[in-house]
Order: C-alpha cells, then structure tokens, then sequence
C-alpha cells in the first residue's frame, strides 16, 4: 500500500478500504480481494452524498506485491487514520443500484426498517440512487 498512494497526503482507514480526496476533489478507494490464490488490490471511485460515503466503479486493479495476506493489508490500514467524514457507505452499482448500507463506524449494516435505514435511502434517491 505505501507504493502504491506514496502521493496522497490524507489517506483514511475505512473498514475494509483505504480512501482519499485527490486535489480535484473527487474521492478515490482501494481495497484487497484474497479470493484467488494471489491477493490482488481494486482501486475505484467514490463520491458522499451528504452522510453516505458511496464506493463506485472500480478503474483499475492488479496483483498485490506489497502484502502478501489480508492481514498484512489490515495491520497497515489500521496505521492509517479512521474515516469520520461520513456516518455511512455502501457499494454503488453501475446501473444506480446500493448494496446494503453499513456503518462506517462499525462496519455493521444499517438494518431494514431502522431509522438509519430510511434516512439513507431517502438521502440516496435524491441523487438517483436506489437502495434495494
């Protein structure tokens, strides 16, 4: 991970990813996937929408040569400093769609039927997002 955001000034833990906001001001994510015999790493954008932090597309990805376990990948995002921009995240799909909502505090999904829950699919339909 050091190699591959060395340019990054401000780079945050949030569960699972690594996130930033490029000058520009857009935001960007990384992650690890060990479902194959290699660990690999995604990197994609991402946007907020008022208090959901929203990972979309991925735009690039490749074989892992920093770390070799998921492990590895966790002790160094947990160097990094916690994500408090947002209350939420999810997963944006291509064609506008949310996977379930979690916590970025917890990592806990956001349940059907809470308070929680309504007031981010409220906050996600206002941009042409659809919560499932």
């Amino acid at each position: 991970m050091r190699r591959l955001l060395p340019e990054q000034k401000e780079v945050f833990h949030l569960q699972e990813y690594a996130v930033w906001k490029n000058e520009n001001g857009t935001y960007e994510y990384m992650a690890w996937d060990a479902k194959t015999d290699k660990l690999r790493w995604i990197k994609g954008d991402a946007m907020i929408v008022e208090d959901v932090f929203c990972v979309k597309g991925i735009t690039s990805e490749g074989e892992e040569e920093t770390f070799e376990t998921k492990l590895d990948v966790k002790f160094e995002l947990n160097l990094l400093p916690k994500w408090e921009k947002t209350k939420y995240y999810c997963a944006v799909l291509g064609n506008q769609q949310a996977a379930l909502p979690q916590y970025c505090e917890t990592g806990e999904p956001v349940k059907t039927g809470e308070d929680d829950y309504n007031t981010v699919k409220q906050t996600l339909r206002k941009y042409g997002v659809i919560l499932g």
